[in-house]
């Protein structure tokens, strides 16, 4: 009780200063009707900016939630365009074979190294698993490789350890697309060989050999082409559908029979 006074007592001229103050500012803004329009003015401007950034920062979140729910509408459309069967849409074969689609947002990334990989905010609890395929809108963006229970690093096209199968569409020559360490914005694809018929732009997409990606899942276009040393395949510079320096939401693949088709692959 002392010490609470001692307190007062030592900011009592403070405190009957600030009083004072108010005091005079009342007296001279009721009783001086311009001084009390430029504070009417001023308040009225002040809580104006107040309620702007409020109604924003509402703004802000309501468009979170809204783009949450356009990411989850995205993935259960795009679910139903890849199971479709062959017969109604013959560049999709997944036949036999059912995908889910979750969506995750990216929360880390790297395209500087030649080892890069990015971060999404899907884990174990979300059925995330390692080597399952991650697209962005675009097109095939890498592979899961770990995973915890709230997060998954993911293994990006742009990794000297990348490989994906892939064929040119609407042919039956597949190959492999790989990343030389170079450019962000080309791949290598090899093993086409070279009677194949090739022409700049062309689409290069997933075959669907493997558990991770089905069939028909864009990759990118042909870019250049040329016979490789050995005589007998292509080299082949793909440009990338999926902009890897601006990777925000992304769509990662489940094979729902992957267990089935492995437990019966590994004893070949």
């Amino acid at each position: 009780m002392l010490a609470n006074f001692s307190i007062f007592k030592k900011y009592a001229h403070v405190v009957l200063f600030v009083f004072y103050e108010i005091v005079a500012l009342s007296l001279l803004i009721n009783f001086n009707s311009k001084q009390k329009e430029i504070f009417l003015h001023s308040s009225s401007l002040f809580s104006g900016r107040l309620l702007q950034f409020s109604a924003q920062l509402g703004d802000y979140i309501n468009l979170n939630q809204s783009n949450d729910e356009l990411l989850t509408e995205n993935a259960r459309l795009l679910q139903e365009l890849i199971n479709v069967p062959r017969a109604a849409l013959s560049d999709l074969d997944t036949t036999g074979r059912s995908f889910s689609v979750i969506p995750a947002r990216v929360v880390n990334n790297s395209i500087l190294t030649t080892r890069n990989f990015f971060t999404v905010d899907k884990g174990s609890k979300d059925s995330i698993r390692a080597n399952m395929g991650v697209m962005t809108s675009d097109g095939v963006a890498g592979v899961v490789k770990q995973v915890s229970e709230h997060y998954a690093t993911v293994l990006s096209l742009l990794h000297l350890d990348s490989r994906i199968s892939a064929s040119i569409e609407q042919q039956e020559y597949f190959g492999s697309i790989s990343w030389d360490g170079q450019s962000f914005k080309r791949l290598s694809l090899s093993g086409i060989p070279k009677h194949v018929f090739l022409s700049k732009g062309l689409s290069i997409e997933t075959n669907g050999y493997s558990t991770v990606f089905p069939k028909g899942i864009p990759i990118g276009q042909i870019d250049a082409y040329d016979i490789s040393k050995n005589g007998v395949f292509y080299d082949i510079s793909i440009e990338p559908f999926t902009d890897f320096a601006q990777i925000g939401h992304v769509y990662i693949l489940k094979d729902n029979f992957a267990d089935e088709r492995l437990s019966i692959e590994v004893n070949e």
